[in-house]
Parts: C-alpha cells; structure tokens; sequence
C-alpha cells in the first residue's frame, strides 16, 4: 500500500531537483536573478531527502536472494542510466555551444557517473551495498557511512569527479534510511504542524549559521544539515498528504522517474539557445524565469510520461519484461518513485 506522505515528500524532492538544475543552468547566461542565491539552499536540502526516502523502502528488497536483486532492480537501473546518457550526450552535442566531449563522453559513463542523471547509477551502487553489508550490525553500517559521508562533504577528500564525490556525501542518508525505515514509517505519519515549523525554522537557522557565521565545510556540519533537512523535508510530505489542493505534488511523487530522465533537455537546450545573446531582458525576468523553466520542465516530462506508457516498453522500463518480471510478491521499491526502475518511477 502507497504511503501518501512519502509520495509527496517525493514529489518535493523531485520539484527542488528540477528547479536547481534551472537556477544552475539559467545562472550560466545570467538569467537566474535572486534565485542564484538559493542554490547552495537547495543543493543541502533535495539529495539528502531524494536519498533517504529511497533507502526507506528498500528493506524488503535487500532481503531477498542477490540474483532477484540484480534481475528486478540493477539491470533496470542501469539499462535506464545508459538509454538516457546516450540520447543526452547525443541531445546536448547537437545544441549550439555543446559542452567538451559530446557523446564520445558517453562511453565514459560507467566511469565517470553524468552529471545530470548520476542518481541512477549511484541508486545501483548503493543497492549493491546495501545487500552485501546487509549481515553487519547497523552501528557499524551506519557509522561507517557517516565518517565517509563527513569527511566527503567537508571537502577533506575528493575523487576529482562532482558525482562521484556526490555518492559518497549522500551514502550515509540512504543507509541511515534503509536501517531505521519501520522506525521512521511509525513515528512521520503522526508529525504535526508544531513539529514541522519548528525542523524547518531549525534547518534554516542553522543553515545561515553556517553559510554567514561558521564555516560548513566543519566535519559532521553538512550530514547533520542533511539530517535536519530529511526531518523537514518528510514533515513537509505529512502536510502535504492531509491537503486535497495540493495533490498535484502527491501526483509527482508517482512520477519521478520521467520527470528526473527528461528535465535537463528542455533546461540545457535553454541555456545553450541563450548563451552568447546580447539580450536585454526586463526587471524581474530572472525571477519568473526559473520557476516558469521548472514547471515547463516538468510538465513536457509528463506529457511524454503519458504518451508513452501503455505504448512503448524501454523508454522508462527494462524493453523485455520477463527478464525483470518480479517473481515473488511485489516489493517495496528504492526509489523516490514507486517505479523509479521501472514502471509496469535531478
């Protein structure tokens, strides 16, 4: 049975995915106005909840044989990071002022994870070992996935790579989830509004602390802004859930998968149009833009969502069914759509 909470909550997620990457890329030809300064804002927030509302349903599945888990999920996952690098990186090399690389960059993807659609492939990892550490004591799991996530996000090491360093900042909170999950399943649900405000008043106190006052490159400040983050974040999906008017958000919690594979066409194809235009735009125009980039984004992702499904197997699922056709009771899936990967999901 779908939980209405998380559905919204990961339909906030995928929302603030969309519309970070319109700030970044609209920023590029200076038409991202005050929004530019809500990026770090953003960028603290949606990953550390996309992450741990995946590791929230994924007990069931790390439960079961490692051939299921391969068959049912890691082929997915990694037939749909490929599918969407390559028809990406061939997307992009078209535009105008295409980046270095072009789809010759697309044989490096296994490698060096893309930019845009590296949660797939780290979801995949994360998978892995998750069942493969899934005998050893949480405390240590989970300890361990702190320090590495800690001493990523303080910048004390680096591959080099943005989405490489990415997956080991955010490895703690989907870790963190997939052990606590019927505990966090129990106690969310029954957050009320006191209780929301006050995780959302504390993360952004703290928030500006760090960004005006202290430094948050200090070890253990960014987990612990995820963390606060994750609290509000899931409150906010509580709330959501109990208003009928904003079903729509519930809506896109179903959809992210879609959502999360197409959004950087319309939003690179923007930018690249408008870099190097001598435009004079009018006051405010950076302020409508984002917002108005984020909702096109999304929705001709939904379109292409709803022409598709029921027509066309291997757009946003394995092409041949019976090779990923779940062969024991449906489980609870990984992702921040119930059928991220995939669908029969930034």
């Amino acid at each position: 049975m779908r939980e209405g909470w998380i559905d919204s909550a990961r339909g906030l997620a995928i929302i603030l995915v969309v519309l970070f990457h319109a700030v970044i890329n609209l920023d590029l030809v200076g038409l991202a106005g005050p929004w530019s300064r809500l990026a770090y804002t953003l960028d603290t927030f949606r990953m550390p909840l996309f992450f741990f509302l995946s590791g929230l349903l994924a007990p069931s599945l790390l439960a079961r044989p490692l051939r299921e888990v391969l068959r049912t999920r890691c082929l997915n996952l990694i037939y749909l990071y490929v599918l969407w690098c390559l028809l990406l990186g061939t997307f992009r090399a078209l535009l105008p002022h295409s980046p270095p690389g072009g789809v010759a960059a697309v044989a490096r993807v296994l490698i060096e994870p893309n930019v845009y659609l590296w949660f797939l492939y780290t979801l995949c990892l994360f998978t892995l070992v998750g069942w493969l550490t899934r005998r050893l004591p949480a405390w240590l799991v989970v300890g361990t996935a702190l320090i590495v996530s800690a001493v990523f996000a303080a910048g004390l090491v680096s591959t080099g790579d943005v989405p490489w360093d990415k997956t080991f900042r955010y490895w703690f909170f989907f870790v963190l989830a997939s052990r606590a999950a019927p505990a966090v399943r129990s106690v969310v649900p029954r957050m009320r509004p006191v209780h929301v405000v006050g995780a959302g008043v504390t993360y952004a106190v703290v928030l500006g602390f760090f960004l005006y006052v202290a430094d948050d490159r200090i070890i253990f400040v960014r987990p612990m802004l995820g963390l606060l983050a994750v609290a509000a974040g899931c409150g906010l999906g509580v709330m959501i859930a109990r208003v009928p008017a904003l079903g729509f958000v519930r809506h896109l919690g179903t959809r992210t998968l879609p959502i999360y594979v197409v959004h950087a066409f319309p939003i690179t194809a923007t930018a690249a149009l408008l870099t190097g235009r001598a435009i004079d735009w009018p006051p405010g125009t950076g302020l409508v833009a984002v917002p108005l980039l984020t909702l096109v984004s999304i929705l001709l992702a939904l379109a292409l969502d709803r022409l598709v499904t029921g027509r066309a197997r291997g757009i946003f699922d394995f092409p041949i069914a019976r090779w990923t056709t779940k062969r024991s009771p449906r489980p609870a899936t990984l992702l921040p759509s119930e059928n991220l990967a995939p669908r029969t999901p930034s």
